[in-house]
């Protein structure tokens, strides 16, 4: 069985106070459905009374669990003593064997996370993943860290070859990779491609929840961002343009309605004829064939000049000056 953590609560607790914001990006993590939702104490009295759904509450000390009964989840740095209840969680960096100190004092714990361990995808990582299990008798939690931009990667890894002891793989991340950490949108949808988990679930709700992950965290979502990036179905190339009008599937890892999004031709300097066939398409225009390599001589010319793209509204207005000026050449010679 697998669960996903998502700690994203947790990590913009010092960020945002916007309890409707907040609130509104805690529902869209539960209809993401990782498996459960890791908060600080912080935002768990700021959201509280919390939709029904699994949570794990990260509290600064081990006792402090005693304040929260009916929290059935904990997560602790530092936890002194095994009490079956609250998760260790083991910073290992970027080693690749954990110290005889730390399997000393964790080992036998019931429930451990183990966080770091970036680079082991530079090692021989299923290796290091058979020592984990070896070395952590408990429940073991893998969140790693994204410094090498391995980490979704390595979870996805942990979770295929069904690392993890007792009956779950367990993997921890992060709504945008925030904090450093494995994007949960991205590992969700592998696992969802992969026909792993929620193979037939739709997340037309991400971009909505980027536009509030942005405003709640201030934090700039890069238009190329795997998933959950404004352009990633945008494409110029005309190679590219004509094989995803005959087949996506080779060009895309996943049709753009399934994230809420939607493919876009981009009229460039690189663009080709099945750009412009596709526009006029879109656009329901007829216009003579034998004229669509001029027009994407014009294009070309355009978007060269300002080292740019060329819009679809001056697209229209291109043809329509081309149809115009043919119109008028015809009445001439009639």
């Amino acid at each position: 069985m697998i669960r996903i953590t998502d700690r994203t609560l947790s990590c913009i607790d010092e960020r945002y106070c916007d309890k409707s914001a907040l609130s509104d990006f805690l529902n869209f993590l539960i209809e993401t459905d990782p498996g459960a939702i890791e908060l600080s104490e912080k935002m768990y009295n700021l959201l509280s009374p919390l939709p029904e759904y699994s949570y794990a509450l990260r509290v600064e000390n081990a006792a402090d669990a005693e304040k929260y009964p009916h929290v059935k989840e904990f997560v602790c740095r530092g936890v002194q003593a095994d009490d079956g209840k609250v998760r260790a969680e083991i910073p290992l960096g970027n080693t690749f064997k954990a110290p005889d100190e730390t399997i000393a004092r964790y080992g036998s714990y019931a429930k451990v996370r183990v966080q770091g361990l970036d680079n082991i995808m530079c090692d021989d990582y299923m290796r290091v993943f058979q020592y984990l299990k070896e070395s952590f008798n408990g429940d073991i939690e893998f969140c790693p860290q994204n410094r090498f931009h391995c980490a979704t990667a390595l979870a996805a890894e942990w979770i295929t070859s069904g690392a993890g002891n007792g009956s779950k793989s367990r993997v921890v991340t992060s709504f945008g990779g925030i904090g450093g950490f494995a994007p949960t949108e991205e590992l969700v949808m592998i696992l969802r491609e992969n026909r792993i988990r929620n193979e037939n679930k739709t997340y037309e709700f991400f971009p909505e929840m980027t536009r509030l992950f942005r405003g709640i965290t201030k934090k700039y979502v890069r238009p190329n961002k795997p998933v959950i990036g404004g352009r990633i179905f945008h494409v110029e190339s005309g190679v590219h343009v004509d094989g995803i009008l005959k087949q996506p599937k080779c060009y895309e890892p996943f049709a753009p309605e399934i994230a809420g999004q939607k493919r876009k031709i981009v009229l460039g300097k690189h663009s080709g004829t099945a750009s412009i066939m596709a526009k006029l398409s879109e656009f329901d225009i007829e216009y003579p064939q034998e004229r669509v390599p001029f027009v994407l001589e014009q294009i070309k010319k355009r978007a060269a000049e300002r080292n740019g793209k060329v819009s679809d509204r001056e697209f229209v207005k291109l043809i329509n000056e081309q149809l115009l000026k043919e119109q008028i050449a015809r009445e001439r010679e009639s």
